[in-house]
């Protein structure tokens, strides 16, 4: 998983994302300075795509090993659902103490010119930070385009493209509070299938995601269509299952490289089970029953109603997301 990177090239020197715990911070830190070949030399900065505690449990112990390297993040938003995760994390004693007390409000700096304001040191590799708007697995989030001299754009994507998703579906919106809309499944899968038009005009993209291999552009398109089987998949079984354990087991069955088993959260599927089945009255007890007395059909969902092929996607729907943010 790429939870945290180090780029180092020419005179640059930038981490994405910071790993989930200390000893794999520590990690990320060690490379980087056997990299360099200094313990003093500090990254330029840490661009932190989203919120997540395993993309932004490091910020304290970068913090605290380069205190002067700035940590930016493309929008208020993320900051905010940063912090609100950062809370979580520290409430439920997930972070320890040294993560937990810190002031990641003062920490964290908005870019205001994304598309413009960070640099490599290097003037022939161009970066681009692009902000990003998610609904699904966080709620706001960037991505960042690297550029190298010959002209090959690599996109780092966190956790906004994933190649296999590790089954994190729930996300924090203004109010604080997990959603547990089914319409969060529905529009993760647009805006996937809107991500998919980036690519059509330049296929030499290298996409770096935060879960899965690293893909070439060309694959992309199938790697969407994968995805979006897998939605609906999740959304059937939410809508007719009581019991997140046989909702998690199934989706494992029917797609074993997707998930990872030790996640104990079974990617936060509690924000969608019962709430789902008991929506269309199944009448769900303690976990029971594991499949709902009638089959339920999930609420219409306009980028999953149509089948589509893993080359055949729709940029129309990229438009209507714009519309919609």
């Amino acid at each position: 998983m790429l939870d945290s990177l180090i780029i180092t090239q020419h005179s640059g020197r930038i981490f994405v994302d910071t790993g989930a715990t200390n000893s794999t911070t520590a990690q990320l830190i060690l490379a980087y300075q056997q990299q360099v070949q200094s313990i003093s030399k500090p990254p330029q900065f840490v661009f932190l795509t989203h919120g997540h505690p395993d993309h932004a449990g490091g910020i304290a112990l970068i913090q605290r090993t380069y205190s002067s390297t700035p940590i930016y993040v493309v929008s208020q938003q993320v900051a905010e659902e940063t912090m609100q995760w950062i809370d979580f994390s520290c409430e439920h004693s997930i972070f320890s103490g040294a993560q937990c007390n810190l002031n990641y409000a003062s920490i964290l700096r908005v870019l205001t010119s994304p598309q413009s304001q960070i640099s490599f040191s290097h003037p022939s590799i161009k970066l681009r930070a692009i902000n990003d708007l998610v609904k699904g697995d966080s709620s706001y989030a960037g991505l960042l385009e690297l550029t190298t001299p010959s002209g090959i754009p690599f996109l780092l994507t966190g956790d906004s493209i994933v190649i296999q998703s590790h089954l994190f579906v729930s996300n924090f919106f203004e109010n604080q509070t997990p959603h547990d809309s089914d319409n969060v499944l529905c529009e993760w899968a647009g805006y996937m299938q809107a991500s998919g038009c980036e690519f059509r005009s330049n296929r030499r993209f290298i996409i770096f995601p935060g879960h899965g291999p690293v893909r070439h552009a060309n694959r992309y398109t199938q790697d969407i269509a994968l995805n979006i089987d897998w939605i609906r998949a999740l959304r059937r079984l939410t809508i007719n299952s009581c019991n997140i354990s046989y909702v998690w087991s199934q989706m494992i069955r029917q797609y074993p490289n997707f998930a990872s088993k030790d996640i104990d959260m079974k990617g936060a599927l509690n924000t969608h089970v019962p709430t789902n089945a008991n929506s269309v009255g199944c009448k769900c007890n303690n976990g029971s029953p594991a499949i709902c007395p009638m089959c339920n059909e999930p609420p219409r969902c306009r980028y999953l109603d149509n089948n589509i092929g893993d080359s055949k996607l729709s940029c129309s729907t990229r438009s209507s997301l714009r519309k919609d943010t």
